[in-house]
């Protein structure tokens, strides 16, 4: 019978998103994992098997910890398109380098894009029904004025993300307000 893992693959996440946190995607690797553990790689080695494995499961570890940070009510389809630009902007702030991570190409494979689409369609497409039914509008006209919106607060989101951002959080909270308000 193996014995069993003295560090945990939960441990060896949470270690690897405060390395993300802190320092970037970039330095989230095996060896300033284990170093951060204070053990060898094995641990990590055989809690994951292969560094894919190991990418998959922060990704995961990773909108999941957004998910509940960031988790939005059941309201009116108005309310929910500027709560969750809001998000964004909040994520941005908050923690820039997870912002640049799961929304600027940080991530590594197609796998992580893949599954950020999946996990977002739903809820996607319950907005755009929302936006259709409201304001009388076609597919079409719901579909651009999302699109729209995503353009806007990403990129403000991202400037905030990379420190090139001059407004406050509360400013572009403001901005957000005026032009989610259809």
């Amino acid at each position: 019978m193996p014995s069993s893992p003295k560090i945990l693959k939960e441990a060896i996440l949470e270690t690897a998103f405060t390395i993300l946190l802190r320092d970037g995607y970039e330095e989230v690797n095996i060896k300033n994992i284990a170093k951060e553990l204070n053990c060898s790689t094995q641990p990590i080695s055989r809690q994951f098997g292969n560094m894919e494995n190991f990418r998959k499961a922060l990704f995961v570890y990773c909108v999941d910890y957004v998910n509940q940070r960031f988790a939005l009510e059941e309201e009116a389809v108005e309310a929910v398109i500027e709560n969750i630009a809001k998000r964004y902007i909040e994520i941005a702030y908050d923690t820039p380098k997870l912002y640049k991570y799961l929304y600027m190409g940080g991530q590594e494979g197609g796998y992580m894009q893949r599954v950020s689409k999946e996990m977002r369609r739903e809820n996607h497409q319950k907005v755009l029904a929302g936006l259709v039914a409201k304001y009388n509008i076609s597919q079409e006209a719901a579909e651009r004025y999302l699109e729209n919106i995503n353009y806007y607060v990403h990129g403000m989101a991202a400037y905030v993300a990379v420190g090139q951002g001059k407004l406050t959080k509360q400013e572009l909270m403001d901005r957000i307000h005026e032009v989610s308000d259809m």
